[in-house]
């Protein structure tokens, strides 16, 4: 069961690569066989007329039909792949028009600030702001805006089970979002060498009940 909606559009472009490659296997395998059993050698088997010969130049080989056909059927199968990589990018990178209820608008976009070796997780209210370390807190059922950063080195944030990850880089913000339609605890990992400590520079995600978050950011950002 998919537990974001960025997991949702990997998972469905990850099985049209696959059912596109095993078409595309069981046709090559099964004619790469059928060529092997029909042209076979024989004890009457004989050359074929353009077998090159030394001494002599060789004879054209191949047909336009060939290449003409390779190339259509090359067009349809790499055309949706195309298509279907694209149309994932496009709806990761396109941030949500509105994130969480009008009450708390700010409490659905939080700063992730990577350092060795921890995640700080800013969140805001007005001018005041609340810091969590290696623990993102977020409600299920909204959309999640993520401004990523680094406050000193290259760092890589990305989240196990939601299949989302951005570089966290000094002196850039990249955002990133998802939608999650699970609630429990995932594991947050820096996927980019950043130092001796790097394998555990980690943090959790903690997807929680609407009624639950919103208490909690009332209770401990607002107040």
């Amino acid at each position: 069961m998919a537990v974001s909606s960025t997991q949702v559009q990997f998972d469905s472009l990850f099985g049209l690569f696959s059912y596109l490659a095993v078409a595309v296997g069981i046709v090559v395998f099964s004619f790469m066989i059928y060529l092997i059993i029909r042209y076979r050698e024989k004890p009457s088997s004989r050359a074929p007329e353009d077998t090159p010969v030394l001494g002599k130049p060789p004879q054209a080989r191949g047909h336009v039909r060939t290449v003409l056909l390779t190339l259509t059927l090359s067009t349809i199968i790499i055309v949706p792949l195309i298509i279907g990589s694209f149309g994932a990018v496009d709806n990761i990178l396109t941030l949500p028009p509105q994130t969480c209820p009008a009450t708390y608008p700010e409490a659905c976009s939080i700063q992730v600030i990577a350092q060795r070796y921890l995640w700080n997780l800013t969140y805001t209210r007005g001018n005041i702001t609340h810091h969590e370390i290696n623990i993102l807190r977020v409600p299920i059922h909204e959309n999640i805006r993520l401004s990523v950063t680094s406050s000193d080195v290259f760092h890589d944030f990305g989240i196990i089970g939601y299949d989302i990850k951005t570089d966290a880089i000094p002196g850039r913000t990249n955002t990133i979002w998802f939608y999650p339609d699970s609630p429990g605890n995932f594991t947050i990992q820096c996927f980019e060498l950043c130092g001796a400590g790097h394998a555990f520079m980690k943090g959790t995600l903690m997807v929680m009940s609407q009624a639950g978050y919103f208490s909690w950011y009332n209770s401990t950002v607002v107040h």
